[in-house]
C-alpha cells in the first residue's frame, strides 16, 4: 500500500521484499541505474532466496566483461605512463650530473698536462709494439 519495495522487521532486523515476496539480506545500489538490488549471501549456498538481479544475456555479459577489461587496460596504461615518466626524469637527472662532472673535469685539465700524458701513452704503446714485433719475428 505504501509503494515501498522493502520493509524492515524491527524485531529481527530482516528486510522484507514486497516484490519478491521474501526476505533479503544484502542490498546494494546498482551503479548503472541507481536502483537497490539484492546480492546473494555468499555464505548461504543452500538458500531458497530469489535474486532481484536479472540474469544477463550473453551479449550483456560480454559487454560487462569488455568494460572491465577496458578499465583494467586503462588503469595499466595510466600506471605504465606514470612509471615511464618517473624513469625518464630520473635518468635525465643522472645524465645531467654526468655532463656536469665531465665539464668540471675538462675545465680542471691543463692542456700541457694532457699533451704530456698522451705522449707518455704513445711511448708506452710504441714500446709494446716493438716488443710484439720481436716476439713475432722469433715465432716466424
Amino acid at each position: 500500500e505504501t509503494l515501498h519495495a522493502y520493509a524492515l522487521d524491527t524485531e529481527t532486523q530482516h528486510v522484507w521484499d514486497f516484490a519478491g515476496q521474501g526476505f533479503v539480506h544484502r542490498l546494494i545500489q546498482n551503479e548503472d541505474d541507481g536502483k537497490i538490488v539484492e546480492i546473494p549471501d555468499p555464505t548461504n549456498t543452500m538458500s531458497e532466496e530469489r535474486s532481484l538481479i536479472p540474469s544477463l544475456t550473453d551479449a550483456e555479459e560480454d559487454e560487462v566483461v569488455h568494460r572491465k577489461l577496458q578499465g583494467y587496460a586503462n588503469e595499466y596504461h595510466h600506471l605504465l605512463q606514470n612509471q615511464l615518466e618517473q624513469q625518464r626524469l630520473y635518468f635525465q637527472g643522472i645524465l645531467r650530473d654526468i655532463r656536469r662532472d665531465h665539464e668540471e673535469n675538462l675545465s680542471k685539465i691543463n692542456p700541457s698536462d694532457l699533451i704530456s700524458a698522451l705522449k707518455q701513452d704513445l711511448n708506452q704503446l710504441q714500446q709494446r709494439q716493438h716488443s710484439l714485433r720481436q716476439k713475432s719475428s722469433k715465432v716466424a
